[in-house]
């Protein structure tokens, strides 16, 4: 086990003291997921990484109505990048804390210059500084990490950078707040799908999910029921529901029709390993 999935998963251990896990306030300013650090994955979700291609433009999902934004989250997605020293936990340089914090300061006015690239820095500096490490924590609710660092993720709105901090006791934390959705989907599969076990040629399933897809843009709809009755994805039972996820999950096409949706919005057909979706954002 390497030294970054030991760091996170010390972070699901919540029982820590106050004297442990302070803050500190920066004097300066479907069937298809998988999250990219195992040992901080969510139970529910299951699936297949998403490919990593430079060209992307990742854009930030449309809001959510204002009932819904201003509303304390119960799902959050993070990412960070985690600064050790000497007596922190699991560390391996002999940096002190004085040494190590001015580095973190630094680093976090560089990260929240206007246009700066936060995993493109992160990683620069994973590289360039001794016992520094970029992770990302994937969906979680709260009770599920170290408290202050909790604390950071779920004081932030969707996208922004904390301005300080904070502390564990691994170390000093840069924390970005990932922006994340909320979907149900409709699968139908067809010969030659991933898992598919039916014998539909591929154009039949393309003609049903489309038929499909005009009773769930039908006025009064019922989205969840039509996948309880309709939906070949393992999620069917639970209304198509595939939970929070942030960017980097999802398999890309699947993700990057979520991230379009606008909340209720019911997408285009779009066409995965698994066979052809339908998804309408709930959150």
């Amino acid at each position: 086990m390497n030294l970054r999935t030991l760091a996170l998963a010390g972070l699901l251990l919540c029982g820590f003291s106050a004297a442990h896990a302070a803050a500190e306030t920066a004097t300066t300013g479907p069937a298809a997921i998988e999250v990219t650090t195992p040992a901080l994955a969510p139970t529910t979700p299951t699936a297949e990484a998403a490919p990593t291609t430079a060209a992307r433009v990742l854009t930030p999902p449309p809001p959510l109505p204002p009932e819904l934004a201003n509303a304390e989250p119960t799902t959050v997605a993070a990412s960070h990048i985690l600064f050790r020293y000497f007596t922190s936990r699991d560390a391996k340089t002999l940096l002190r804390y004085d040494e190590v914090r001015p580095l973190a300061l630094a680093a976090l006015e560089r990260v929240r210059r206007p246009g700066a690239d936060f995993e493109a820095i992160a990683k620069e500096l994973e590289k360039t500084l001794e016992d520094v490490h970029f992770s990302r924590t994937g969906p979680f609710s709260r009770g599920k990490l170290v408290y202050t660092f909790e604390d950071t993720v779920f004081a932030l709105p969707p996208g922004a950078i904390a301005d300080h901090l904070t502390s564990t006791p691994f170390g000093l934390h840069i924390i970005r707040r990932n922006p994340t959705v909320h979907v149900r989907h409709i699968l139908i599969q067809y010969d030659g799908a991933a898992r598919a076990t039916t014998t539909r040629p591929r154009a039949m399933a393309r003609q049903l999910i489309g038929e499909i897809r005009q009773e769930a843009l039908a006025p009064g709809a019922d989205f969840a029921a039509l996948a309880r009755k309709l939906s070949e994805a393992p999620d069917a039972a639970a209304g198509g529901d595939v939970g929070v996820f942030d960017r980097g999950i999802m398999i890309q096409a699947f993700e990057d029709a979520a991230f379009a949706l606008r909340y209720n919005e019911v997408s285009p057909v779009i066409e995965t390993r698994h066979g052809f979706h339908i998804l309408k954002r709930i959150g």
